[in-house]
């Protein structure tokens, strides 16, 4: 099979797959008989967000028409994000929803992250704020003092050694708001928490990509850098823009799979409507692998 061909094949089974996990979450919704929780709704809202990104990726992938006569260029350089995004989406949710064990821990890591959102608006000098803008930022403040508190609360709950006490202590404290991938670290065949891990996304990746490699070649393409430009530079004078399409769309189509294998493991109620389409997905993933 050819390049075209090929970029082709994986675009159609990316958008495959993307049907697939909307099929099964709309009739998994249909069948829903409870009012879903705020943690149930951040998971979901997730899960929509992976099906939106990569329909955008699909939207992209089809090129940019420039100047007269109309020339199509592939533009892999501006994908990039969205895909990083994705594995950052896939890391958030395996740390908050399928590490924890237990509710009690899975609540604790989610006001951690909530936490660190409203940072994004509390860092911003009040100055720069219009007056509706400073009224929510002080309702974030408050907001997070009320996080802190349910935190505590959570915290006695669980049975916390002195040393992950701390650690949390000083991760809800912090006033900073990157991303990290917090979670708890349990004894073998235990439920005994042993830690509280703040990952980089390099290290989260790990679970994903199987190599250190991938999050910082993603967040090259990403951000501005001089390996980045370099790349887009050789891409189009050696004709090599196929092969980050191909990376890409393996990417995604990985991303998705993941994301509603992690979904299956946290929400019970969705696991017979998932395995209901197994053959379907891993019939999707055959035909790639073939070629």
């Amino acid at each position: 099979m050819d390049k075209t061909n090929s970029i082709e094949q994986l675009r159609h089974s990316v958008n495959e797959i993307s049907d697939v996990m909307l099929e099964i979450y709309k009739e998994w919704k249909d069948n829903q008989t409870t009012i879903p929780t705020d943690c149930e709704c951040m998971a979901e809202s997730m899960y929509q967000m992976m099906v939106c990104k990569v329909k955008n990726i699909l939207l992209m992938s089809n090129g940019i028409t420039l100047s007269e006569p109309p020339v199509t260029i592939f533009d892999p350089s501006n994908i990039y994000p969205v895909i990083r995004s994705m594995l950052e989406m896939n890391i958030i949710f395996r740390c908050i929803y399928v590490s924890s064990i237990n509710d009690t821990e899975r609540e604790l890591l989610l006001k951690i992250w909530k936490i660190r959102g409203n940072n994004n608006l509390i860092k911003i000098p009040e100055s720069e704020l219009k007056e509706d803008e400073q009224e929510e930022q002080l309702a974030k403040v408050e907001e997070n003092e009320e996080l802190r508190k349910d935190i505590h609360s959570l915290m006695r709950e669980l049975s916390l050694s002195q040393s992950v006490q701390v650690s949390i202590e000083k991760w809800i404290k912090d006033g900073d708001a990157s991303l990290k991938g917090f979670k708890f670290e349990h004894s073998e065949h235990s439920s005994n928490i042993t830690s509280f891990c703040a990952l980089s996304f390099s290290v989260a990746a790990m679970d994903f990509t199987r190599t250190s490699f991938t999050y910082p070649h993603f967040s090259a393409h990403s951000h501005p850098s001089y390996l980045g430009v370099e790349h887009f530079w050789k891409m189009y004078n050696l004709n090599a823009e196929d092969n980050f399409m191909k990376e890409i769309l393996e990417g995604a189509l990985v991303y998705l799979v993941r994301f509603m294998e992690d979904f299956c493991k946290y929400k019970e109620t969705y696991q017979p409507f998932y395995k209901q389409n197994v053959g379907r997905i891993n019939n999707i993933l055959s035909q790639i692998l073939q070629h």
